[in-house]
């Protein structure tokens, strides 16, 4: 019991003084409440900015990079271990999201028209991401460039999301395929 308090107790200073550094960034906003594990990466990197909510949880090893866009995570929104979140096109991410482990979410895509020139010369595609409030995006899911995930979707496990959902769907697959509403 007691070195349960202590290890508690270890991880809320640590989140706390994580929390305290990454706000002295101008292009960093983490608001009260908010818990960053170990291990992880926020960085505002070739530009751009990064804001998270009031009562987030970052999780161990997740890595927030902006590569010269803009990151916008809501209240009360956890981000799981080893989730990467990419800024380059704008990422917004609603309140009350759940983000399990192991997500990849992309927000621009190469160019690769010109058969002549290799791909990584010809540039990004920049459209960005948009996740509305109360999303659930299961274990491994991948959300690509373009796409909304609309508000009460659920995503499943391992699922690539190419094109934007319905509200209040449910999606499986790769592609991502709509196999049920909650509302319906």
């Amino acid at each position: 019991m007691i070195i349960e308090k202590i290890i508690y107790y270890y991880y809320e200073c640590h989140s706390r003084l994580k929390r305290f550094l990454y706000n002295l960034h101008p292009n960093i906003s983490i608001g009260k409440g908010t818990t960053i594990g170990p291990g992880c990466v926020i960085r505002c990197q070739y530009g751009g900015s990064i804001s998270i909510g009031i009562n987030c949880t970052i999780s161990s090893g997740a890595q927030i990079l902006t590569h010269g866009g803009h990151i916008r995570i809501g209240n009360n929104t956890s981000v799981n271990p080893y989730t990467i979140v990419y800024g380059q096109g704008n990422t917004t991410i609603g309140d009350n999201v759940r983000i399990a482990a192991q997500c990849c979410i992309i927000p621009s895509n190469h160019i690769f028209t010109d058969i002549n020139t290799p791909i990584y010369l010809q540039g990004l595609s920049k459209k960005g991401i948009l996740i509305e409030d109360d999303v659930w995006l299961g274990a491994g899911v991948k959300v690509l460039d373009g796409v909304i995930i609309r508000k009460g979707s659920i995503i499943g496990s391992n699922a690539v999301v190419t094109k934007s959902t319905n509200q209040y769907s449910v999606c499986v697959g790769i592609p991502a395929k709509e196999i049920k509403n909650r509302k319906l």
